[in-house]
């Protein structure tokens, strides 16, 4: 990210924004702060327009991903003007190995978009046990589960007469 375009201030709008769009769409998930976007960049496309783009991070970006989509399409419609150019957020999988969801507002393209590999979830803690169950008592026992249950008995050695 060059300095010049990062103190632009339709970037820094189009950016601030998009974080906020993003804490709003994800504040109806389960854990709102587990996918945090992050990598910023900015760039300027040939048509001279900013494109703004981040990576989702966390377990679950492409739950993440999609619901933000859902929210950021009502957003986009409510402030957007389509007749100047603004564009509603669709979801991007020309570039391989990534899905995005791209939109443009207010002459700013803006992406985030999350890796298609899954992402690899933390290994638990070293040196934490846990508590093993005791064994319960034994079953009682039937030949058959139709036949009703008996208690067990002993025979000792009978003499028969």
């Amino acid at each position: 990210m060059t300095t010049a375009l990062a103190l632009r201030p339709d970037a820094i709008t189009a950016k601030c924004r998009a974080l906020k769009d993003w804490r709003a769409a994800q504040d109806r998930r389960p854990n709102p702060k587990a996918n945090p976007l992050g990598g910023w960049s900015v760039t300027r496309l040939e048509s001279g327009d900013l494109y703004l783009s981040a990576r989702i991070l966390g377990p679950d970006p492409a739950g993440a991903l999609l619901d933000f989509e859902k929210r950021q399409s009502t957003t986009v419609a409510s402030f957007g003007d389509m007749q100047g150019g603004d564009r509603m957020p669709s979801l991007d999988c020309t570039v391989p190995g990534r899905t995005a969801c791209v939109w443009r507002l207010d002459g700013v393209w803006v992406e985030v978009w999350h890796p298609d590999t899954p992402t690899p979830r933390p290994a638990p803690p070293v040196g934490v046990s846990r508590p093993v169950p005791k064994p319960g008592p034994p079953a009682a026992t039937s030949p058959s589960g139709r036949l009703p249950r008996r208690p067990l008995t002993v025979h000792r050695n009978r003499k028969e007469n």
